[in-house]
Parts: structure tokens; C-alpha cells; sequence
């Protein structure tokens, strides 16, 4: 197998980080992830990639791979890797492949793509882009490797194998023309390979606020239609998890994938209600990467707090006024990425 083409590289210091998101609130968090936490995912994305690349020159492994994404298990086209493994002899073709490249016995070779799969939490096999067209009979696509701990809205390539072990540089932000398998972190699920649901809000989770603000009438928060310019999502992770948090007095509400917003041009249309509040409500939209470390918003006027992790994209925060939500006033609101009308 050839060298792999290195496509990043990450400062290995905890550091306290502020993530600008929009107007003047600005988000403070702790880098918890290591450099070599980020490096050993990495490297074992790397090289199963690269055994990847030569089992799927066996035409059954291909659609076992095709049959699998085209579940969409959560929504995009992908599949666990545990979940392939029972369905298929994806561990025995890697394993042979592995043993034909380095030499190694078989038990050996097993026992190694078995330690490479387990540095990957979460391990899954996508086709993210042009997989209707792929036909895993007549087709062997590159096989590529999404990594983790980068900023994936300026992720300049990817690196994808052939069959021969050859390299590609590939770029992340421009669709290829043809399908390509990508190996990466499934965003959508927990350790246990269970689909996160969207958060749900407890119900002993008081909203605080000054008296004064507590004098409105008491609105129904709608929102009614979003667009999105930019999902900020390279190809190679698929679908975005377009995610949302609202607050206001009397209000909180969390939604962390967005039906219907997958990709940059999307609109969702209809009439949500979010629930009603007392005085302006703050709307924060950011998409999604992983689960992370637990983050406070602080505002003068509400502060919000949900999962995020140095590698979520946000989008922008606004205060919105009390009242926009007296009904029928259809205004819009929103940032060079998205916007939304609110009623």
C-alpha cells in the first residue's frame, strides 16, 4: 500500500478557545480532544482505507457496501461498519488484505484490522455523493478517508486509495464525479451505535429572567420557512446536521438535525411551533460535527447551554424581538449561511 498523503495537522495542547457566533456573543470552551487521540483515529482511518481500497475489488463486498448505505440508516447514505460486518466478510476480505501487504498470518492480520477498527468509534462506510449512479457490479470507487479533528469548512483535500494502493489527493470542498467510498466518524449516532434523537428539553430546566422581561403577552414563537445557503459540510461527511437552539422567557426549545436540511440550497417549509414566550427569544443555528464538551452562551439578556465541540461550524446567533411573534408578521432573520421567517 502506498504512503498516505498527510492531510492535517493539530496542535496537541489543551488551550481555552472563543468561537465567534454572531453579533457580540462569542462562545468559550475547553479543547478536550488530544493531538494523539485525533493522530491514532487518523492514522487507522488511513490505512483501512487503504485495505478497503483493495477488498473491493470483490464485486460482492461492493454491494454489500451498496445494499447497506442504501438503508439509510439515519438518513444518509452509509452504513456502520459493525453493522456491515454481520451482514458481510468485510472483516475477512480487509484481513486478507492486510496479510497480503504485510506479510502477516492470518490470525495475525485479523487481530490488526480488528485493533484498527476498534480506534474508530463510531466507524462507518459512506457514499456520500452520487450514489444513486453507482452501480457496485461494473464500479470499484477510490476509497477515502474523512479525518477528524479539522476544521472542515477550509479542508483543502482528501486523501482516497485505488486498488493498487495508490494515493489520490482529492478536494474537499468539490464534488467528484464519480462515487467515492469514504470511511469516517458516524455524526448521527452514540458509542453504542444507537441514533441520537434530538434534545428534549427537561422539564425542571427553569428559564431565569429578570422581572422586567416577564411584563410581555405571552406569544406562540413559530418559525415558517429556512433556507440554507450554506450547509458547511464537505462532501466527504455527507448530509449536514443542520441543529438549532431557541430561548426566551418561557421558552426552550432544541432541534439537532433539521429535516430536510442536507445541503447547501435546501428550504424547509412549514409552520413549527416552538412554543411561547414572554419577552424576545435568542436563536442560535450551528451545524453539528460531534457530541462534544458541555458549552454556556452568556448573554446579557439569555444564556443557553447545549453539547458542541471545537469541530462544530456555527452559523450565527440573533435576539429576536417579542414582537415579531404576535402573529402574521412574517419577518425574515438570519446570516450569509442561513435565514428563517419567524411569525
Amino acid at each position: 500500500m502506498a504512503a498516505s498523503v498527510c492531510v492535517m495537522c493539530v496542535a496537541g495542547t489543551t488551550a481555552a478557545v472563543a468561537v465567534p457566533v454572531g453579533g457580540s456573543a462569542a462562545v468559550t470552551t475547553t479543547v478536550g480532544a488530544t493531538a494523539d487521540a485525533d493522530s491514532t483515529i487518523n492514522g487507522s482511518l488511513d490505512s483501512l482505507a487503504g485495505l478497503f481500497a483493495a477488498a473491493v475489488t470483490d464485486a460482492g463486498l461492493r454491494q454489500s457496501i451498496h445494499d447497506g448505505a442504501a438503508e439509510r440508516f439515519d438518513g444518509d447514505t452509509n452504513v456502520l461498519y459493525k453493522t456491515l460486518s454481520s451482514t458481510s466478510n468485510v472483516n475477512g476480505a480487509l484481513s486478507a488484505a492486510y496479510a497480503t501487504s504485510t506479510k502477516a498470518s492470518g490470525s495475525a492480520a485479523l487481530e490488526a484490522v480488528k485493533a484498527m477498527v476498534s480506534d474508530v468509534p463510531r466507524l462507518q462506510v459512506a457514499v456520500p455523493v452520487n450514489f444513486d449512479a453507482w452501480d457496485p457490479a461494473k464500479f470499484t470507487p477510490l476509497v477515502a478517508f474523512m479525518p477528524v479533528g479539522v476544521d472542515d469548512t477550509t479542508l483543502k483535500t482528501v486523501t482516497a486509495y485505488d486498488a493498487t494502493g495508490k494515493a489520490h489527493v482529492l478536494d474537499a470542498q468539490v464534488d467528484p464525479t464519480e462515487p467515492v467510498i469514504v470511511l469516517s466518524v458516524n455524526e448521527r449516532t452514540d458509542e453504542a451505535g444507537n441514533l441520537v434523537e434530538a434534545e428534549t428539553v427537561p422539564e425542571d430546566n427553569p428559564v431565569v429572567e429578570d422581572e422586567s422581561s416577564l411584563a410581555g403577552a405571552n406569544y406562540e414563537v413559530r418559525l415558517k420557512i429556512i433556507n440554507l445557503y450554506d450547509d458547511k459540510e464537505p462532501w466527504a461527511k455527507g448530509a449536514a446536521e443542520i441543529s438549532m437552539k431557541a430561548k426566551g422567557a418561557g421558552l426552550l426549545y432544541s432541534d439537532n438535525n433539521w429535516v430536510n436540511l442536507d445541503h447547501s440550497g435546501d428550504a424547509w417549509f412549514g409552520s413549527r411551533v416552538l412554543g411561547t414566550a414572554t419577552n424576545d427569544v435568542r436563536f442560535v443555528w450551528w451545524e453539528d460535527d460531534a457530541s462534544g464538551t458541555e458549552v454556556t452562551l452568556n448573554y446579557r439578556d439569555v444564556g443557553l447551554t447545549f453539547k458542541i465541540s471545537d469541530e462544530d461550524d456555527q452559523i450565527g446567533s440573533m435576539r429576536i424581538d417579542h414582537s415579531t411573534f404576535q402573529g402574521a408578521t412574517g419577518k425574515w432573520h438570519g446570516w450569509s449561511a442561513l435565514d428563517q421567517m419567524t411569525d
